[in-house]
């Protein structure tokens, strides 16, 4: 099947065409995606279909897939890595101070923050703020009291959500204690429910 004529012929660029053809189902194919990323992205890096196919793939970082790592500062300067949190659940929460949907969810998001902390799970909080002050400011009104705060104030170029491919905030990423993805997006009692499965009441 074409799949794996992709696989085993994945060193040529016209591969990079081809598998195009998966895009309706690209989750169920990830890896045929991934094996010819990882052939062609060197030899071709500037074509535009091995971008395209990066961009995929950071698109549909679905469950089961490590999370990429995220690295940046935090409102004081320090540099906080998203793998400094292994060994715990954390859920990476793209928002900004600008988002409506954002603040109105936090509530519900420092809730469950403090049901779950002692039992082993973080927050991750990458802010596509432009502003110190307005991203600084949000954290107090809502009461974010995690200490993993980040951002690099480039709004939607901010590398953190460049590397999972986000196109909207709020959006959320569940990680697992090994640092895979547990599922993408889940808020409210979709989250809750998760959150529930995973520790218990």
């Amino acid at each position: 099947d074409l799949g794996n004529l992709l696989k085993e012929n994945g060193d040529a660029l016209i591969c990079a065409f081809l598998v195009t053809y998966f895009d309706e189902d690209a989750e169920a194919h990830i890896g045929t995606y991934e094996t010819i990323y990882n052939k062609l992205k060197a030899k071709y890096a500037g074509n535009q279909f091995v971008q395209y196919i990066e961009g995929k793939l950071k698109s549909t970082l679905g469950p089961g897939r490590t999370a990429p790592e995220i690295e940046m500062k935090d409102p004081d300067g320090k540099t906080r890595k998203l793998s400094d949190l292994r060994g715990k659940v954390v859920m990476i929460d793209f928002w900004a101070s600008w988002c409506s949907p954002c603040r109105m969810e936090n509530p519900n998001v420092v809730k469950l923050y403090k049901k779950y902390h002692d039992k082993g799970f973080e927050i991750y909080s990458v802010s596509l703020d432009k502003t110190r002050d307005a991203w600084v400011k949000a954290i107090q009104q809502d009461g974010l009291e995690w200490p993993n705060h980040v951002s690099d104030l480039k709004g939607w170029t901010s590398s953190g959500g460049a590397s999972y491919g986000i196109r909207s905030v709020p959006s959320t990423v569940l990680v697992d204690r090994d640092g895979k993805i547990i599922a993408r997006n889940l808020r409210g009692q979709e989250l809750a429910d998760k959150l529930k499965e995973i520790f218990g009441e």
